[in-house]
């Protein structure tokens, strides 16, 4: 089998067993600030285990997108030398929410194996956690012989998802990959040397039963669940019988790329298999995450891209590229995996062009630090240790300092400079790395696991609240009523309040709290669209509602500060959405979808959504675009723009099946979190074909928009500008914003005009102009002050300057408000003194300068401009430096300039 059959059998499998086949969810972890990438294929089920998300389906199965190359699951440095570490693979999973466990998931897998697979049973281990004996008796039950199942403490058979949350024993199925049957001992199951690889470990059933509460203690969950992660990469080498990962069919066209763009031999890509494994690894993360919508950058997830993406242009020159080649390794890439991750095909040309763009940016950096890492390593000196009587081990280490000015001066990853130390024999001081590192906020191996535990404590309290407020009949099982669509003024009731995280039955006169509603007409923030505000009240009481947010689907909270009376629980009300704030910020959304067509038409179909803003006042839309736009550009946007606007098309949503709703065209976000019904916002007009070219737009969203575009009024291109590489940002003003805009452009466009005595209309060219002619005025201006200070100067050169041994000098304070006229002084020093020292000072601004200039023959004698100048400027505070013949320098105390001129006096004594 081929990898693609061996993961749709997978999915065939439990989708035949009443699993319901749910798509891979972004490696960007949306909605989760714990984790930097998606680590595991149940994170998209993390708050269905934690009981605060119900699906329609209790059983499911996944192939999930993983990337592993930060915190506790950093694979990063194993990756090329290990037969079986990456940082981007895919893990299979199949998960049961409170329905089947132990004996469930344990039959599963062993008839998927060795009857679907056709796995020999004699090559099969099974590992269970120390004091599991269920586990052992229900393996047992399966058909597995007693001296297969192999206990293991905490390290390789407990599962927890943090210090707090579900958690439980596991166990791990290993494959015994030998040729000698005789090798089929437990000696290589969990073998701690790496090299090892003769039986591999391919799937985890992790029995989640517990939900740790801090300090270590668990209790019993209700409804206990089962999550198993199979290693994609793993099981295809078993089942295609490759002596590592990396010979199976993912992997070697990607090498076959690599030997023909490098032109090697099979035996040089055979010597050479660390850097074609780095290299195939590193470009598959990289498409995968580009793809994803992540950009290279300095921080966080944008690092990590950047990172891996150098590390491959490194182990690529050493093969010998000198030029740009992982973008070409990338469509290999593409075109084994496209089949299955289609968003891969659908940007191939981003990812493509941003791989090219990073990759010929940082050529022109990689060779000068490299070189400067290569300076580094010779200058530091080995430290010796004595062993014994007579063994010794040398060890190096490269400062903190100097790895982290390679990172900041040259570019090179932390990681870059830990690979070529460590072929060096080199270590690095990492923690003097990151002390040197002050201004950063993330890297790639901080994937703050301490978030999640403070974090956790205020989803149990959401929870708990939820939980509560169903269980008291205040709130039906599916939760709040929620239809922002809708009226703007709802008759609800007021069901709980949240004070502080924990629940009460009243609030007072200036408290801000968090009101639960039973139904809420007001929108929650989401796929960038802010929250709507308004008034919570009846005859009794007012609430202002300030925010609003959805902690957990079907629960919204309402951050509201009292303003009149004491609102308790149980008070009927009525909430009442601000119609003026919804009103502009629906024109900003539906004029945002507008946008983004008009964009794409422009510039063309790479154009993708990276973030955007819908508030009331104005709209912001981030956007992959390598370039800045023009004049020209921006101005057919904006024509396009308007013309949507003036057509006055009609706007409708309708709710789809999320397959249904990509085939017909519209479009889906990086940010956003489907289900399996979406809903799709259209602008245009059709009847009911949904492919008709009337269709103006078609996006994938859940926002509020206005009935036709002709309610937006008129939009203006306010900005545009660079956010990162790759990403340019675009804002845009509407209706009364747009209106108001134009107004003050007018108004100052008037008071342009009065002030050069022109009108309106010819405003512009009366200002050029004047332009024209203050720019003459200016040039007339610094002749006149420069032949002022040169008849000052030649008066001074008269009466001042002093005759020593051989030389003459000139110290002086001069009058001028130029530094470079200050040096042309010097220089009319020396076109009548040849042979001299001049020594000039001046308050430019409020602060003191000096120069100093010194013939080449004084120079000689041990008088030179560079070091005068640092004597002299630290009397004023301050330094500089220059060559032999000329220097400058800068001070902060301008009273101290005549001291400084004395000081001149001092050590030009001898000249």
């Amino acid at each position: 089998m081929d990898s693609n059959e061996i993961r749709q059998k997978f999915l065939d499998y439990f989708a035949k067993n009443g699993h319901q086949i749910v798509p891979s969810s972004s490696l960007i972890p949306y909605g989760d600030k714990t984790i930097l990438f998606t680590n595991a294929g149940m994170n998209q089920f993390k708050n269905t285990f934690l009981g605060i998300e119900k699906r329609d389906y209790n059983r499911a199965v996944t192939s999930q997108k993983v990337m592993r190359v930060s915190g506790k699951h950093n694979d990063l440095e194993n990756v090329g030398p290990s037969p079986r570490h990456h940082t981007f693979f895919e893990m299979l999973g199949n998960f049961s929410f409170g329905d089947y466990f132990k004996e469930g998931a344990m039959r599963f897998a062993l008839e998927l194996l060795t009857k679907e697979y056709g796995l020999e049973m004699e090559r099969l281990w099974f590992t269970i956690y120390t004091d599991d004996d269920e586990a052992e008796q229900l393996w047992l039950k399966c058909g597995v012989r007693p001296d297969r199942i192999l206990r293991f403490g905490e390290k390789d058979n407990f599962w927890s998802m943090g210090e707090t949350g579900p958690c439980g024993p596991c166990s791990e199925i290993h494959y015994f990959t030998g040729a000698d049957m005789a090798d089929n001992t437990p000696d290589h199951v969990n073998s701690d040397d790496d090299n090892d690889q003769t039986t591999v470990e391919i799937w985890n059933l992790v029995f989640m039963q517990y939900e740790r509460e801090g300090k270590g203690g668990q209790t019993p969950l209700p409804k206990p669940s089962i999550d198993t992660g199979m290693g994609f990469e793993r099981l295809c080498r078993v089942l295609q019988g490759g002596a590592s990962n990396y010979d199976t069919d993912l992997f070697q066209p990607v090498f076959d790329c690599i030997q023909e763009l490098a032109g090697h031999s099979d035996a040089q890509r055979n010597e050479q298999y660390v850097a074609y494994r780095v290299i195939a690894d590193h470009v598959r993360a990289a498409s995968f995450l580009i793809g994803d919508g992540v950009l290279p950058g300095n921080e966080g997830r944008n690092y990590v891209l950047r990172m891996v993406m150098r590390r491959a242009m490194r182990y690529g020159r050493k093969i010998g590229f000198t030029q740009p080649f992982l973008y070409q390794v990338c469509q290999a890439v593409i075109e084994k995996m496209g089949g299955y991750y289609t968003d891969l095909v659908n940007r191939k040309d981003h990812i493509t062009n941003t791989i090219k763009r990073e990759e010929e940016g940082f050529a022109r950096t990689l060779e000068a630090g490299l070189e400067r890492l290569d300076a580094i390593v010779q200058a530091t000196p080995a430290i010796t240790t004595h062993v014994g009587f007579s063994q010794t081990v040398t060890g190096n280490s490269i400062s903190g300092q100097d790895a982290f000015k390679l990172y900041d001066t040259y570019g090179l990853p932390l990681e870059i400079t830990r690979d070529v130390a460590k072929e060096r024999g080199f270590s690095i001081d990492e923690a003097g790395f990151e002390k040197a590192r002050e201004a950063a906020k993330e890297i790639a191996r901080s994937a703050g696991k301490e978030n999640f535990a403070g974090n956790f404590d205020q989803v149990k309290a959401y929870r708990e609240a939820f939980e509560a407020l169903k269980s008291d009949g205040a709130l039906p099982e599916s939760g709040v009523r929620y239809d922002p669509y809708g009226t703007l003024e709802m008759i609800t009731g007021l069901v709980g309040i949240l004070r502080d995280g924990e629940m009460t039955d009243h609030a007072v006169l200036g408290e801000t709290v968090e009101v639960i509603l039973h139904d809420t007409p007001f929108y929650v923030e989401s796929g960038g669209q802010v929250s709507d505000t308004g008034e919570i009240s009846n005859k009794f009481w007012r609430m202002n509602v300030l925010d609003t947010r959805r902690p957990a689907p079907g629960f919204v909270v309402h951050t509201c500060q009292v303003s009149e009376g004491a609102p308790r629980t149980g008070d009927p009300c009525v909430a009442y959405v601000d119609k003026a704030r919804r009103a502009s910020i629906k024109r900003n959304h539906t004029a945002t979808h507008l946008l983004q067509k008009c964009l794409r038409t422009v510039l063309g179909a790479h154009v993708g959504q990276q973030g955007s803003l819908v508030a009331p006042d104005r709209l912001r839309f981030d956007f992959s675009h390598s370039a800045a736009m023009t004049r020209d550009e921006i101005e057919k946007v904006s024509d396009l723009l308007n013309d949507a606007i003036l057509q006055d098309m009609p706007v409708w949503a309708q709710e789809q099946s999320y397959k249904e709703a990509i085939a017909s065209g519209a479009m889906a976000f990086f940010s956003e979190k489907y289900g399996d019904v979406v809903r799709v916002v259209r602008v245009g007009f059709a009847g009911d074909d949904l492919f008709d070219p009337e269709i103006f737009s078609a996006e994938l969203c859940g926002g509020t928009h206005v009935k036709r575009t002709g309610e937006i009024g008129s939009a203006v291109v306010v900005s545009e500008s660079a956010v990162a590489a790759g990403v340019r940002r675009i804002e845009v003003l509407t209706g009364k914003g747009a209106l108001e805009y134009a107004r003050k452009q007018s108004q100052q466009i008037a008071q342009i005009a009065h002030a050069v005595n022109a009108t309106s209309d010819t405003a512009a060219e009366q200002v050029n102009k004047v332009t024209v002619q203050l720019s003459e005025a200016q040039k007339q201006l610094e002749q006149l002050k420069r032949a002022v200070a040169k008849s000052q100067f030649d008066a001074l050169l008269k009466t001042s300057v002093v005759r020593r041994q051989t030389s003459d000098v000139l110290i002086a304070q001069v009058q001028t408000d130029s530094s470079e006229l200050l040096r042309e002084m010097s220089d009319w020093f020396r076109e009548k003194h040849p042979s001299g020292v001049v020594v000039l000072g001046a308050v430019i601004g409020d602060k003191p300068s000096l120069v100093v200039s010194v013939s080449q023959d004084l120079t000689k004698k041990g008088f030179e401009a560079g070091k005068l100048i640092k004597e002299i400027a630290a009397v004023v505070g301050g330094g500089g430096g220059g060559k032999p013949t000329l220097a400058y320098a800068g001070g902060k105390d301008a009273s101290k300039l005549g001291e400084a001129l004395a000081k001149a006096e001092q050590l030009l004594a001898g000249v």
